[in-house]
Parts: C-alpha cells; sequence; structure tokens
C-alpha cells in the first residue's frame, strides 16, 4: 500500500430521508387540521405535541438539504490511521466498516462503542471510487478491521 491516500468524498444525498419527512409533515399537518375542531385537555396536549413533531420533522427536512448541497471533503487513507474530514480514527477505535452497494458505494464507519454509524462518518466516494474502496479494503485487513458489505445504518 501507498503511503498516504487521498480521495474525495461527500454525504450522502438523503432522499429517502426527504421523502419520509415530507410524508410524515404531511400526515401530521393534516391530523392536526382535522383533530383541531374538537377540545378537551387531552386533545389540547396532543395538537401542542402535533405541532412539536411538525417543526422537528421541518428541522431534519432542512438539515437534510443543507447537508445535500455541502461541498465534497476529503479522506485520506493513511498507515496509521483514516481522516475523514479532519475527524481522525485510528485502527484501535474502529469497530467496523461497512460497505454498501457496488455502484455508488455508501462507506459507514463506526467506532468502538457506537452501535450507528454517525453522520460524519457515512460518505460516498466522487473520484476513483473502485481504487479508493480496495485501498481501504486492504487497509482495513491489513489492520484487521472488520470489513462487510451490509446496510449502513446510520443517524438521519
Amino acid at each position: 500500500m501507498k503511503i498516504e491516500r487521498i480521495f474525495k468524498a461527500k454525504y450522502p444525498s438523503g432522499i429517502f430521508t426527504m421523502i419520509l419527512m415530507l410524508i410524515f409533515i404531511g400526515t401530521n399537518s393534516r391530523l392536526y387540521l382535522v383533530e383541531r375542531t374538537n377540545r378537551d385537555n387531552f386533545d389540547v396536549f396532543m395538537s401542542y405535541f402535533g405541532i412539536f413533531l411538525i417543526v422537528c420533522f421541518f428541522a431534519i427536512l432542512i438539515f437534510t438539504i443543507i447537508r445535500m448541497f455541502i461541498k465534497p471533503f476529503t479522506m485520506q487513507i493513511s498507515p496509521e490511521s483514516l481522516k475523514v474530514k479532519n475527524r481522525e480514527l485510528k485502527p484501535s477505535d474502529i469497530k467496523e466498516i461497512r460497505v454498501q452497494g457496488d455502484i455508488k458505494s455508501l462507506i459507514g464507519i463506526t467506532p468502538i462503542g457506537k452501535i450507528i454509524t454517525p453522520i460524519h462518518f457515512c460518505f460516498r466516494f466522487i473520484e476513483q471510487e473502485d481504487e479508493a474502496i480496495r485501498e481501504l479494503t486492504e487497509w482495513a485487513s491489513k489492520h484487521q478491521v472488520k470489513l462487510s458489505h451490509k446496510q449502513v445504518k446510520k443517524w438521519l
């Protein structure tokens, strides 16, 4: 393996998350408008809770859209560590590396102590994808880090 390799990467698009949030906003808005006519104490609480959920879904939707337009960043593979957008991970810090898909593969690096991959360790290579995945696979096998071809479980 070469001394140090730098690849361009970007966060996943989040189209599925955006569609899901739009569905949640639509159903909650409809429920809020339909149930608004009944007014006892429980219904008032539920309508405020519904408004709270709609605001949360909008926040997630906006967050996902903003992440979609963030400029590409670098993912650096060096002999002693991986560096994803200035966050360094040593082999002893990594629980598992997951690769999802064959074309435009989604990569998720799960640190030790985490069950779900943090969003800042979830990305796609945008240039030289095959070479980047091959380098990452070699790095993982050299450092005995588990690499699997499974679905990446990520936050948002």
